[in-house]
């Protein structure tokens, strides 16, 4: 495990930085503990599916948790705390890369979209999975997958081909 640590970003409405925790410290851990256990093993996934190493994707997960454990009460202040480690999970993720040239997370690079993808086309993740994951709610999720088949967008070249049914949205699992 390496001991560098991002900060968490500051977001417009001041999260995570100046949010409070309302419950007790132990609350928190208990929290934080069960997140780590719920979320650790798609993370992984995640991060071995973008580097290619499941060495550097455990590496980058542990950064990711560390900085997440370090400011476990502010994430939890926050209206969507997934949402806050998913973003700091990415960042981890590409600085692991940072040494070896990494592919972007799908060549459309918009990267919603792109790591929507790698969740359900490559690791056949549920799509609710995935946007709990991503800390999204269903409809936004569905809305990036559906992102990478617009015209104005043109098809993604990591969607898989294939037909599907008329109303049927994109990789809807």
């Amino acid at each position: 495990m390496t001991t560098r640590h991002r900060s968490l970003p500051l977001r417009a409405d001041g999260c995570p930085r100046t949010a409070r925790c309302a419950v007790g410290n132990q609350a928190a851990v208990m929290a934080f503990h069960a997140f780590r256990a719920l979320y650790k093993e798609s993370y992984l996934a995640y991060a071995t599916a973008r580097l290619g190493s499941r060495r550097l994707a455990e590496e980058a997960v542990e950064d990711t948790l560390t900085a997440l454990a370090v400011n476990w009460s502010s994430v939890l202040g926050c209206s969507h705390p997934a949402a806050v480690a998913w973003q700091l999970l990415c960042e981890h993720v590409d600085h692991a890369g940072k040494d070896t040239p990494l592919p972007p997370p799908c060549c459309c690079r918009h990267r919603c979209v792109a790591d929507a993808l790698v969740l359900c086309v490559q690791l056949e993740m549920d799509s609710a999975m995935a946007a709990e994951l991503m800390g999204l709610a269903h409809s936004e999720f569905l809305a990036a997958l559906r992102g990478a088949n617009e015209p104005g967008f043109g098809r993604c070249p990591c969607s898989p081909p294939g037909r599907r049914e008329a109303g049927q949205p994109p990789y809807a699992r």
